[in-house]
């Protein structure tokens, strides 16, 4: 294995011209994680203080939460898994660091546990399952269970009758757009913290700014009210039958808005997808019976992995 020192020298911020070189390394994989695409590392570099090294076989990832080193799940083949992960093992131990892996997923936790045994310990953490949903369900919105979802968009149709549209989003006006109904959303969330919405701001600014880079898988669409944008949203394919939906906003108070732009986005930009992930809740009440009224289909389950 490498020197620390040249070691670390490689590992570089993830910044847009990463794209390009990742984007191959995430073609050997199928995750079903909202962590494994270009753009959701891209969107919270600054928060994590996000880098990548790569190597002819796999990729690694890594970052900091609350003071600690950690690294996610490589960006590999499952031939060459071992040899990533025994990589990751090598580099820890290099910085005289306990190991810490995040978003891990079952997969990963049994080979661990079999070629590792009482290394580790392993947490399942609810709190960042993502949640992933039937495409054709939630374009159509059919059945019992999503009568109200229907009622709030009939509302919303008959009382705007003739004074929406559906738009894709492709040029700056556009998103400058969007950034007016950002602020005015953030205005109407006087419980918000303030630092995680600088966070998304700063994100979603980040996504605007280089989407002619961006453009070849990210998606943008918005709902236009009396020709005013009041909704928008941002998705990607994650793999060949999933998509993820990385921002919804909407104006809270036109009624019925929010299940609008939900279902419209996916029925023009995700027509024929078969499952849509819309990450995780971090354990916001509020955000889990939101997401839990869709009726998820599945979760992706995500482990931490913590050195003993």
């Amino acid at each position: 294995m490498l020197e620390l020192a040249e070691e670390l020298q490689l590992f570089k911020p993830i910044e847009i011209d990463a794209k390009e070189i990742l984007d191959s390394y995430f073609e050997l994989v199928d995750y079903e994680a909202c962590e494994y695409c270009f753009v959701t590392l891209y969107m919270w570099r600054n928060v994590y203080n996000t880098l990548y090294y790569v190597e002819d076989d796999f990729a690694i990832v890594s970052g900091e939460y609350e003071g600690n080193d950690f690294v996610v799940l490589p960006l590999a083949t499952k031939e060459n898994m071992p040899k990533a992960i025994e990589f990751i093992l090598d580099h820890f131990k290099d910085k005289n660091k306990k190991v810490h892996l995040r978003a891990i997923t079952k997969e990963i936790v049994d080979f661990m546990k079999e070629n590792y045994p009482g290394d580790f310990e392993y947490i399942e953490e609810r709190d960042y399952f993502d949640y992933v949903y039937d495409g054709e369900s939630l374009r159509t919105l059919g059945g019992r269970k999503n009568q109200k979802k229907r009622n709030h968009i009939n509302y919303f149709l008959k009382e705007y009758e003739n004074r929406f549209e559906y738009k894709k989003l492709e040029n700056k006006t556009q998103f400058e757009e969007c950034i007016e109904l950002l602020n005015a959303w953030s205005e109407n969330k006087e419980d918000e913290d303030n630092d995680d919405f600088k966070n998304e701001f700063i994100a979603i600014q980040s996504l605007f700014s280089n989407y002619e880079k961006l453009k070849d898988k990210l998606k943008i669409g918005a709902i236009y009210v009396d020709g005013k944008l009041e909704a928008f949203s941002i998705g990607e394919m994650l793999n060949d039958n999933m998509a993820v939906i990385h921002i919804e906003k909407a104006n809270p108070i036109v009624r019925g808005l929010y299940p609008y732009i939900n279902q419209q986005f996916l029925v023009n930009e995700f027509n024929e997808v078969e499952f849509i992930n819309r990450e995780e809740d971090l354990g916001i009440e509020g955000l889990r019976k939101a997401k839990l009224s869709y009726h998820p289909c599945k979760f992706v389950e995500k482990y931490t992995v913590l050195e003993i």
